[in-house]
């Protein structure tokens, strides 16, 4: 939240130093070009900031996760995983992403829905986009508990499947945290395929 705050400042700061300095012809204050750069990369800095920080509510959502995630690593059953008896599943594709604007259209700038319109009436519509390719993998364990078959399926890894495979086979072992309760929520000790 801190991190948008600063991000409207830098915006709005960056906005009425360019626009005070633009068309400013006194004396009194020295290089008028030098605080119109400046007002240019607090804009910019601003946008940047905006256009990359979490919403707020996705960081309550992301905060209520880590609770979550802490309570079961502090009160959940914990059992050791061999990474080699986990199938992996993947589910790969392409997808056509736009080259200009960001999540929302608050932070999308002008100029940048101008090149889009631009490109569509020169008929370089093709350059609004790009195509990339998804990779998507789950890791599925089962487990033997009273005997019954759990099958525990991990959260999506955005990763290629032989790059995961060999961070799997470094790694060997890794720890499930499932509730006592509610066997049904369960948390896969996946953090370091983030390193």
């Amino acid at each position: 939240m801190i991190r948008r705050i600063i991000a409207y400042i830098l915006f709005l700061f960056g906005l009425l130093t360019v626009t005070f300095f633009r068309k400013y012809s006194g004396n009194i204050i020295p290089f008028p070009f030098l605080f119109w750069i400046i007002g240019i990369a607090m804009f910019i800095g601003g946008w940047a900031l905006l256009r990359f920080t979490p919403t707020i509510k996705e960081s309550k959502e992301n905060e209520k996760i880590k609770i979550l995630i802490n309570q079961l690593i502090e009160n959940g059953e914990k059992i050791i995983v061999d990474l080699s008896k986990c199938d992996i599943k993947t589910n790969n594709y392409t997808e056509e992403q736009s080259n200009y604007g960001g999540r929302n259209d608050i932070t999308t700038l002008d100029i940048e829905r101008n090149i889009q319109a631009w490109n569509a009436l020169g008929g370089d519509s093709i350059k609004n986009t790009k195509i990339v390719e998804v990779y998507q993998s789950v890791l599925v364990y089962k487990n033997q508990h009273d005997g019954n078959i759990e099958t525990f399926i991990s959260r999506v890894i955005n990763k290629e499947k032989t790059t995961l495979m060999f961070k799997l086979v470094d790694k060997k072992e890794t720890i499930l945290y499932i509730d006592k309760n509610d066997r049904s929520r369960y948390y896969f000790d996946l953090e370091f395929l983030n390193s």
